[in-house]
C-alpha cells in the first residue's frame, strides 16, 4: 500500500497506523465462524471499519463502500491450504491488489 496515498491516510488516521488496522483485519478474519471480512467506508462518518459478515445479504453498513473483501468461508481455502486459514490469510495479504484497492 503506498504509505501516500488517500486510503493509506485514512488508515493511519482510523487506525492510528497501518499495522494496528491490518492486525485488526487479520484478527477479525480469524474469528470463528464463516463468512466475509470487509473494509468498509462508512457513508456517515466516513471512518473505516473492519466488519465481520457471516451472510451475503446481512450486516453490511447501510451504503457503505466496500474498500477490502475477504472471503473466509471454507470453500476459499480449504482445497489449498486445508483447515490453516491463518495461512491463507497471509498469502491473500501478499495478492492484494493495492492500486486497484486504493481507487475504491
Amino acid at each position: 500500500l503506498n504509505a501516500n496515498s488517500a486510503l493509506y491516510r485514512q488508515i493511519e488516521k482510523d487506525f492510528g497506523s497501518y499495522e494496528a488496522w491490518e492486525k485488526d483485519f487479520k484478527a477479525t478474519c480469524l474469528m470463528r465462524g464463516i463468512g466475509w471480512v470487509i473494509l468498509y467506508k462508512d457513508p456517515k462518518n466516513h471512518c473505516l471499519q473492519n466488519i465481520w459478515i457471516n451472510e451475503h445479504d446481512t450486516g453490511h453498513i447501510a451504503g457503505g463502500t466496500p474498500i477490502l473483501v475477504m472471503d473466509v468461508w471454507e470453500h476459499a481455502y480449504i482445497t489449498e491450504f486445508g483447515l490453516d486459514r491463518a495461512k491463507y490469510i497471509d498469502i491473500f495479504f501478499q495478492n492484494i491488489n493495492w492500486p486497484v484497492v486504493e481507487k475504491r
